[in-house]
Formats: structure tokens, sequence, C-alpha cells
């Protein structure tokens, strides 16, 4: 031993680790993720908003609270805007409003490009359609929420169109077909 160990015979062993350079592209963090629903879940409600106002004006929310049939027509304009919205950016990006402003984009598990089927139809429409099944779908959605908790962090929605969420810098842009 040398006399720096002895003076000090609890320190740690002074070994250096090098950083290992990431392969393929870096998962975004819940944090990251959370902050980019909250941006998608704001735009919905301006879309929403900017559709139902017009169209019910105040009463809508007691014609929402009643029954979400009453106001179908509104909120079918609304589901086809926001998704019309939103599945440009994923066919362009592989990136919602929300992720495209956190620096976020969804790639395939093997770090491929996810298609547009994927992203907008597994991830997006078919969640969104549970979500409006009478008593369970608010609690879809909360349990689709509580996956990202997981080791991989993924989302049940993630798990179903077999796709993760990563980090923009470490995943390149998608080719256009």
């Amino acid at each position: 031993m040398d006399d720096s160990a002895q003076a000090n015979r609890f320190a740690p062993p002074g070994t250096t680790v090098a950083d290992v350079a990431a392969d393929g592209p870096q998962l975004a963090s819940r944090g990251g993720r959370f902050a980019a629903a909250l941006i998608d879940g704001i735009v919905a409600l301006l879309i929403s908003v900017g559709v139902m106002l017009p169209m019910y004006g105040s009463s809508y929310f007691r014609l929402m609270a009643v029954s979400k049939t009453s106001v179908l027509p509104g909120l079918l304009i609304y589901i086809l805007l926001f998704y019309a919205l939103e599945g440009w950016f994923l066919y362009q990006r592989s990136q919602s409003i929300g992720k495209i402003a956190m620096g976020l984009r969804i790639v395939r598990k093997d770090g491929s490009a996810a298609t547009i089927g994927r992203t907008l139809g597994l991830r997006l429409v078919a969640f969104g359609a549970l979500g409006f099944i009478p008593t369970v779908g608010p609690f879809i959605g909360f349990v689709d929420a509580l996956f990202i908790f997981g080791s991989a962090r993924r989302c049940l929605h993630d798990l179903v169109a077999d796709t993760i969420v990563v980090t923009a810098v470490t995943s390149p842009l998608p080719a256009q077909p």
C-alpha cells in the first residue's frame, strides 16, 4: 500500500472508469415523456375548445357531463382535426407536437423508423378509442401510463406497437417512403 491509501483505509479504490459510448438511441426520460404528453394534452384541449365552443357555446360542458353522444358531431370534428394534425407530424418526423418540443422521437424497439401505422394507428388511435369505453376507459389510460415506471420505460401502448421513445438527437429522422 502506498502512503495515501494508509492515510484513509476506508477510501474507495482508486480506479478509473471510462464512460461507455451508448450504442443506438437513448431512451427518453420519464419526465421528458410526461412533459411531451402534457403539451400534447394542451394541444388537444385547445383544438377541442376551438371546435366545441363555437358549436355548442357554454352549454358544451353541461352536455358533455350528461353524455358524450349529445355532442357527437363536434366530438367527431375534434377527433378528425386532432388526429390529422398529430398524424401529419407523426408521419413526417415520428414525433408528436409535444415530442418535438421536448426533443423526443418514436422508433421501433430495434431503433429503426416506426411506421405511421404503429405511431398513429396502434399508439394514438387504438388507445384513444379504448378511452371512450364507458367505465373502464379512464382506467385503461391510467394503467397505460403506469407502465412507464417499469425498467424498460415503455407505456402499454409502446408494448402493443413495439415502439420506444428516444431522444431525437440520438435518433435520425426516418427516411420518407
